[in-house]
């Protein structure tokens, strides 16, 4: 199956709570030259790893539109000189804060996170935003809200995942689906949006027939 989904993207701000001007600086020429080139997913990340102070595993898939960031993390290891830190997101949720500095004791031991955004789901049927933007507000886990908008007859693709389900790894979660008994068929869709100016291939998963 051939689908194309546009995301016109016209708000999108995420970052910590107590996020200082210096990284929302860092952040901001990160994504400008990223969009000026056109970056794909592996320069996208190597670009913010080599201008900002450091990033944590939680932040990368929203602030840089990864689905596949645990994997780019590792292929970049190789190259540049990373120091690893383990630290705590909202409270419960365990990551780590990635820097090519070797002094981390600066960095904060927990982030807390806060997203708002404002974005368009388009196809070739119009724009398709309303159905993901309904079931994000029935549920809170996003796990449920995948599942939800599978029985619902809904294909979510990676990126809907991550934008309106708050969902960073779709694939382990589809795993898990489908090892409780739900038939989940797979395709790739050409996608588009304009917070990263790139068109990539990215997963569609639906309930299979």
């Amino acid at each position: 199956m051939s689908e194309r989904i546009d995301y016109q993207i016209e708000k999108y701000h995420f970052a910590t709570m107590d996020e200082s001007p210096r990284l929302t600086q860092q952040w901001a020429e990160v994504m400008e030259e990223c969009r000026q080139i056109k970056a794909g997913s592996e320069e996208r990340l190597r670009i913010a790893l080599l201008k900002v102070d450091y990033v944590t595993s939680f932040e990368l898939p929203f602030r840089l539109q990864l689905i596949r960031a645990p994997q780019l993390i590792d292929q970049l290891r190789k190259e540049l000189p990373l120091s690893r830190k383990p630290v705590t997101i909202s409270d419960n949720r365990y990551g780590c804060v990635y820097s090519i500095k070797t002094d981390l004791n600066t960095v904060p031991d927990a982030f807390r996170y806060r997203l708002s955004s404002r974005i368009l789901r388009v196809t070739t049927e119009g724009v398709t935003t309303t159905p993901y933007q309904d079931i994000a507000k029935q549920v809170k886990a996003p796990r449920e809200r995948l599942r939800l908008a599978l029985e619902a007859g809904l294909p979510v693709s990676a990126l809907d995942g991550l934008f309106w389900f708050g969902m960073q790894r779709i694939a382990a979660d589809i795993s898990t689906l489908r090892k409780s008994g739900m038939r989940i068929s797979s395709f790739e869709a050409e996608v588009f949006d304009n917070l990263t100016a790139t068109t990539r291939r990215v997963p569609v998963y639906r309930l299979a027939d």
